[in-house]
């Protein structure tokens, strides 16, 4: 036998803890007592010598002691949920609860934990094993272990907006010789596994969700850089489609920025895509939701943050060509300030500049000097990758090959570790009759400097639940965003359920946005799909007839009082 609430030793700790209190109450009972006095003025001494209450006396009924302690321990028992498990199976029994974004659905995912519990109750625990499909697989409970830990870890348990892992979950972890795996979650997760019926898994379900017919989503949600070129704004790409088909129009949905409802001029691209022209990039929070929600509510809303494009000060120092001059002030990226204000400062090497700043620095040709370019970055980042050749600072190949030979030498890149960030570049490269400075890839070197320099948050295009994150920082710098790049699992970034995520500082908003996932809520399982496993247990029954047991016992013990039986 085993309890579903308690283990086996605080039940037995229980009904001895019991029988203890019991036994003491027995002793411990205020009992009336009758005195009987010849005269009246011997009330006094008589209540002196011997008090009408005591608190303490011999044992009083041992007949009585043991209804009680019987109806007590089988209450106790009861209240334990006993199960008796009859015969054992030789199979190995895997239970897997999903908790993705398809569970999220009315009571789906209440009503999938109620079905596990009921159906883990049913199996040997010797054979039993639980994991939950949260994104790690995580283990609920292990072969042995009592139905009431499985209970407890399940409680504030809740499905969130990322996609299923079920099919590669299973493929990874369930093996040879031929495992029943019993899955709770929804048929669209499901079905493909189901498919595809790997050897040594054999697949049943517990419960499957409810569909939600006509379910509609946003599917799709990015920035892009401002079609007018202006950096200080950018482009929001939406798509939002609908698994019977209909066309969802600009006024089925609604956008907000920072919770603030926004009306942004909105260009309808056709089959549900449109277009947000020109938004602020200010970082704010841009959020896109469907003005009528349905029974599949992880894809009716989505959000993502602006990338931070406001102007970037600049402090010039004196000694600036004007051939940088000219582009920093007619950049849009770029707002020429003191130095007091500045977030950049740049000038020529002797200047009087803030050594507490990040600085671009024009230092004069040494001879011996093998690099015309230094790029300095502090040693708490992580190393600056720079592209083959000087493409990214806008030199191409064929480029630096001139420069190497009008300077007569070579012209390449150093990077280095400082205190702060900082690029120092040969200043005769800049003169006003050298090639370089007449050339169209200067404005280029000069932007994707200052960028980086400045350190703002990178530029995200969308982040999906459970998709690779795209860092598009190295677009408008020298290199991925720092924090992203501390993250990185071979190479990759991958963020988990819909919400918003903390990169060390750097706020990310992520969402679900999965065409699929928002078609598939609307398809129906198989009829006969779900089959209950045959119960071995019987833990309601037991408790029902514990619980008959205790009232006829107490009905016992009355009339047994009644008829002075006990006292």
């Amino acid at each position: 036998m085993s309890f579903t609430t308690l283990p086996a030793w605080a039940v037995a700790a229980g009904a001895v803890t019991f029988a203890a209190l019991l036994y003491l109450l027995q002793h411990l009972k205020t009992r009336q007592r009758v005195v009987r006095l010849p005269a009246a003025q011997l009330w006094v001494q008589a209540a002196r010598d011997m008090p009408p209450k005591a608190l303490w006396d011999r044992f009083r009924d041992w007949l009585a002691y043991l209804f009680i302690l019987v109806i007590a321990l089988v209450l106790w028992v009861a209240g334990a949920q006993p199960e008796i498990q009859v015969g054992r199976a030789n199979q190995r029994q895997i239970f897997y609860l999903d908790a993705s974004a398809a569970m999220m659905g009315d009571d789906a995912f209440d009503r999938a934990k109620r079905a596990l519990i009921a159906d883990v109750r049913a199996t040997p625990a010797e054979q039993r094993e639980v994991y939950l499909g949260d994104g790690g697989g995580t283990r609920l409970l292990s072969p042995g272990e009592n139905v009431a830990l499985l209970i407890r870890r399940l409680s504030g348990v809740a499905a969130a907006a990322r996609p299923s892992e079920f099919e590669a979950w299973a493929l990874a972890h369930v093996a040879k010789p031929p495992t029943a795996l019993r899955y709770y979650g929804a048929w669209a997760a499901a079905k493909d596994l189901a498919a595809r019926r790997p050897d040594g898994v054999l697949l049943s379900y517990g419960y499957l969700a409810p569909p939600t017919p006509g379910n509609r989503g946003v599917v799709n949600l990015g920035v892009t850089p401002a079609a007018s070129g202006d950096w200080t704004r950018a482009d929001v790409q939406v798509e939002a489609v609908a698994a019977d088909g209909r066309t969802i129009g600009a006024g089925d949905l609604r956008f907000s920025r920072n919770g603030t409802v926004l009306a942004p001029t909105v260009l309808p691209l056709g089959r549900g895509r449109f277009r947000l022209d020109g938004l602020e990039a200010d970082g704010r929070l841009l959020t896109v939701t469907l003005k009528a929600g349905d029974g599949f509510p992880a894809d009716d809303t989505a959000s993502i943050r602006l990338p931070d494009h406001r102007p970037i000060r600049v402090s010039l120092s004196p000694g600036v060509p004007s051939t940088i001059r000219d582009i920093v002030r007619l950049d849009t990226a770029f707002q020429i300030t003191p130095v007091e204000k500045a977030e950049v400062v740049m000038g020529r090497e002797g200047e009087s500049l803030r050594v507490d700043k990040p600085a671009f620095v024009l230092t004069p040709r040494q001879e011996g000097a093998t690099f015309a370019f230094t790029v300095t970055h502090p040693e708490e980042e992580a190393r600056v990758h720079l592209p083959s050749g000087l493409a990214r600072l806008g030199l191409g190949e064929a480029d630096a090959e001139g420069l190497a030979d009008r300077l007569v030498r070579p012209v390449s890149v150093d990077v280095a570790v400082g205190p702060r960030r900082f690029v120092s570049v040969w200043s005769s490269i800049f003169d006003q009759d050298a090639d370089f400075a007449k050339s169209a890839n200067l404005p280029l070197f000069v932007s994707q400097s200052l960028r980086w320099l400045a350190d703002r948050d990178p530029w995200i295009a969308y982040a999906q639940a459970g998709a690779r994150l795209s860092d598009q920082s190295g677009l408008y710098g020298l290199g991925e965003d720092r924090r992203i790049a501390a993250r990185a699992l071979n190479g990759e970034v991958r963020v988990g359920a819909a919400g918003v995520e903390d990169f060390d500082g750097l706020p990310l908003a992520v969402s679900l946005t999965d065409r699929r996932q928002t078609l598939a809520a609307a398809e129906p399982p198989p009829p006969d799909a779900v089959r209950r496993i045959e119960r071995r247990g019987l833990p309601d029954l037991m408790f029902r007839l514990l619980v008959l047991a205790a009232a006829g016992l107490l009905l016992v013990e009355w009339r047994a009082f009644l008829r002075g039986a006990i006292t």
